[in-house]
């Protein structure tokens, strides 16, 4: 998979601090069309994004051992002392969840461009 060029986080060259780099470069640069300043900012979060990403999903699209990818997905978390079992998602706060987390959604993107115009 290839992330898409606008996703930040877990990558190389795209850490938070290169986002946030951007964003400020962003800001402070009149747009290129209008020569007018950046009006708006869109804040938005996928609730429950990393509850349900489709275990299957990842093991047929992830490039990886597909035994040690679902190991990590299988293993379960603790809440409250007790071991609870995970049928989907990626628990969040897990070593790799971030990066599944990236690569289920490369390509939405290109998906949102395509249902409401280019940026």
């Amino acid at each position: 998979t290839t992330a898409d060029k606008g996703s930040y986080g877990f990558r190389l060259n795209r850490s938070t601090a290169d986002a946030i780099t951007h964003i400020h470069q962003t800001f402070s640069h009149k747009g290129k069309k209008t020569n007018r300043p950046v009006e708006w900012v869109l804040d938005a979060d996928i609730a429950g994004c990393f509850d349900h990403i489709s275990h299957d999903w990842l093991l047929k699209h992830i490039p990886m051992n597909k035994r040690i990818l679902r190991k990590w997905l299988k293993s379960g978390v603790v809440e409250f002392g007790r071991l609870k079992r995970t049928e989907e998602g990626t628990p969040q706060g897990g070593i790799i969840s971030p990066t599944l987390a990236n690569m289920a959604l490369d390509g939405l993107e290109k998906l949102l461009e395509t249902h409401f115009g280019k940026k």
